[in-house]
């Protein structure tokens, strides 16, 4: 009768279904469980370390408008952040990496909600209770481009026109000369101005400006006035300690071996600026 087949073919799922949660399957009515189908679960990781080493894959969020810092260049991106984040990469045992550009405002977002891995995008090490900081792997300064010339210190800047693009270096430029900011929205309308003249110079991160200028065929310097110090950490989902205490580690060969340094030359070599190059302070990564 219908009910005793009923009956059977209930049993005969409870069956299954026990024999699934025994050996830690995830079957399920109308989900495939054929040839190639993988019955195990996902596996989970407790932080990024162990996640690079599981998959050899990781997502790391970069700027996509930075020359020579951080570019996208149609699919791809290029710079000195970028080819620090393959190095951290590989040091964690990852060699597929996949960069999604991030802006300042959405960084500690992209790290909570897990669509990036890492964030290597000159983000200074602030303190915030949604990101865990690892490194410093550059400790960047406020300072000033100008025209390789007469104008040789900060001193010199006084009564001159500075560009006023919105960032606080414009601030530490005037608190210590007294100069002329003119309005700018952006980086790349700076180096216009600095280069038809309707500025003097251009504040603001030395490695930013050092990208900027780097892309031009006149030669700039960069003043070396140390304003202000910016150490450019790589962020992490708050809490990852072991992730950050490898990737310090990973900084620090990079500094030991020379790897920084050759970048540095490679993507700033033809601008008058002098970077730091001895090893930064780690975070303690509590």
């Amino acid at each position: 009768m219908w009910w005793v087949a009923s009956a059977v073919v209930l049993s005969m799922l409870a069956a299954l279904a026990a024999v699934a949660f025994l050996n830690g399957w995830t079957l399920a009515l109308g989900q495939d469980s054929g040839p190639g189908a993988d019955p195990r679960p996902l596996p989970s990781y407790t932080g990024v370390a162990e996640k690079a080493a599981g998959t050899g894959r990781l997502v790391i969020g970069v700027k996509g408008d930075l020359p020579g810092v951080g570019l996208r260049r149609g699919g791809t991106f290029e710079g000195f952040d970028i080819d620090v984040a393959r190095h951290l990469a590989e040091g964690l045992g990852a060699r597929d990496v996949e960069f999604v550009a991030v802006s300042p405002a959405g960084r500690a977002r992209a790290l909570a909600e897990g669509k990036v891995d890492l964030v290597v995008a000159t983000y200074s090490i602030v303190e915030d209770p949604q990101v865990t900081f690892a490194g410093p792997y550059y400790l960047a300064h406020q300072d000033v481009l100008v025209h390789k010339g007469p104008i040789d210190s900060i001193r010199d800047l006084k009564g001159k026109r500075i560009c006023g693009v919105n960032s606080p270096s414009v601030g530490a430029v005037q608190d210590r000369v007294d100069v002329h900011p003119v309005p700018a929205s952006n980086y790349a309308e700076c180096m216009n101005m600095l280069l038809n003249g309707t500025v003097d110079a251009v504040p603001g991160d030395d490695v930013i400006l050092a990208g900027f200028a780097g892309r031009e065929n006149v030669r700039f310097r960069v003043l070396g006035a140390k304003l202000t110090d910016e150490r450019y950490g790589v962020g992490l989902r708050a809490g990852d300690v072991r992730t950050c205490k490898a990737l310090s580690g990973v900084v620090a060969d990079l500094y030991r071996t020379g790897v920084i340094k050759k970048l540095l030359a490679k993507h700033f070599g033809n601008v008058d600026f002098r970077p730091e190059a001895k090893v930064p302070a780690m975070e303690a990564c509590a």
